[in-house]
């Protein structure tokens, strides 16, 4: 199987593992970190998908997943934040977000690295999914030891 074939797996199975980790009392607030990610890879919550009236959706979650160009050596950089959000930093890393639906479980991708027009990168699309599968490869052998 190819990277770009591989990484949507990758990216659902530290999702699965961040959500079964983290503190979630039904009232999240975008920006919580609670759960545990892979070491170098940042993991927030996003925010609940919202309903006509403007009301969350609490069965239906956002997530973001961030990936640093160094991610595979080096503890995940910290984001500067403006008042409102953090600041992405697309020449340095890859944002990807998903949709997960707590009633089935399933998740939902929002954008994809693979994609040109997609403004998560600035950083080569190849290297992204590349880095993504070796800190796959990188935990699985940490497991084996």
């Amino acid at each position: 199987m190819k990277n770009v074939e591989k990484y949507p797996h990758i990216l659902e199975n530290w999702l699965k593992h961040y959500i079964s980790s983290m503190n979630d009392t039904g009232n999240l607030i975008p920006g919580d970190n609670t759960g545990e990610a892979p070491f170098g890879v940042k993991i927030i919550f996003d925010g609940y998908a919202e309903n006509d009236n403007g009301e969350p959706i609490k069965e239906r979650l956002n997530f973001a997943i961030f990936i640093h160009k160094d991610s595979l050596t080096k503890e995940f950089k910290e984001h500067e934040f403006t008042p409102w959000a953090l600041k992405h930093r697309r020449e340095e890393e890859c944002c990807v977000s998903y949709w997960f639906d707590k009633s089935d479980k399933s998740f939902h991708p929002v954008n994809y690295i693979e994609e040109e027009n997609d403004d998560c990168t600035k950083l080569d699309r190849n290297f992204v999914i590349d880095l993504i599968c070796a800190i796959d490869e990188r935990d699985k052998k940490s497991l084996l030891k």
